[in-house]
């Protein structure tokens, strides 16, 4: 529970807000300490993974309560950039505001007691912020809590409504390659076949039906990085894609509809292929370029169908774009 500053000493790097008495019959709790330090550098060596954990450590910080001259905020953040040439990148960003009023008065807001009742299940999360003085000084202040437990809304609403000015960003890593992006393709996918054969299904070993033969279709080949080989979900990183032409799909759509139940295998494939209706709807078909080579159809109103791909199919899927 948040405690009422009665006693403090500042220093240059650290104050302390002492806690409230407590009650009749009780030992007094131990005083908390807000640390000020001497002068702010930069997100990336302050907060280097600052939505690691949606800001929630905060919750057991001590609060600012209002010995801390705090004239400015600084907002760690993270978004997803699309790049000119279509790509996608994490980018982290440092942004400041001076217009911080409503959020010191969401901040020094109390806990709330606890409920008794059912709370719901979600993560409510703030970016990692900062306060300042004009010294250069900043504090990471505690934040309140409502009866679930979790940051409230206040402060939530109050980070978001800050008029922020962005200083600075840098490239965390690539989400979307421009290669994936100019075909539609995802840049990860999980191996379905591989989660769905390894363990107890409902799926049918009758005939697959494929999309119809005048649907526009789109292929994605992807391959399992080392570090996912053995893994119960592998995922396999973007390598191709195309839109089939309407000359492409019909022959490899009569191919998949007129293969054989699957062989019993166990081999985990190396690269795998996705094949979607463009309009992303209909469901999926994978097919093993490798490994056990087997087919699954993932229709939207039926179980998933597993048949054996012959070499001719998986040249055809191999070799187009």
């Amino acid at each position: 529970m948040r405690r009422t500053a009665l006693a403090m000493t500042l220093s240059l790097t650290a104050f302390t807000l002492a806690a409230c008495a407590a009650p009749a019959g009780q030992a007094p709790a131990e005083p908390t300490f807000l640390e000020v330090q001497p002068r702010w550098t930069s997100c990336q060596e302050t907060a280097p993974d600052p939505d690691s954990d949606m800001g929630t450590d905060a919750i057991d910080l001590p609060p600012v309560g209002g010995s801390f001259p705090a004239t400015a905020v600084v907002v760690c953040a993270v978004e997803h950039r699309t790049r000119p040439d279509g790509g996608e990148d994490l980018v982290a960003t440092e942004s400041r505001a001076t217009d911080i009023e409503a959020l010191l008065a969401a901040l020094r807001l109390p806990d709330e007691a606890l409920a008794d009742g059912a709370c719901t299940l979600e993560l409510r999360g703030v970016e990692w912020f900062a306060l300042l003085d004009d010294l250069g000084r900043w504090v990471r202040p505690g934040l309140p809590t409502d009866a679930c437990g979790k940051i409230r809304m206040e402060v939530i609403d109050a980070v978001a409504g800050l008029q922020l000015t962005q200083v600075s960003s840098r490239v965390l890593r690539e989400i979307v390659s421009a290669e994936a992006a100019a075909t539609g393709c995802a840049q990860q996918w999980g191996d379905m076949v591989w989660v769905e054969t390894s363990q107890p299904s409902g799926r049918s070993n009758g005939t697959a039906v494929a999309f119809d033969a005048d649907q526009s279709v789109r292929l994605c080949r992807y391959a399992v990085p080392d570090s996912e080989r053995g893994s119960s979900k592998p995922g396999g990183d973007f390598e191709s894609g195309v839109v089939l032409t309407a000359g492409q799909w019909p022959p490899i759509a009569a191919a998949i509809e007129a293969a054989p139940i699957a062989a019993e295998c166990s081999t985990q494939a190396t690269r795998f292929a996705v094949l979607r209706r463009t309009d992303n709807l209909g469901g999926e078909i994978y097919v093993e370029l490798d490994g056990c080579r087997r087919v699954m159809t993932t229709p939207v109103d039926g179980p998933p169908a597993l048949v054996q791909a012959d070499t001719g199919l998986i040249a055809s899927l191999t070799k187009v774009g």
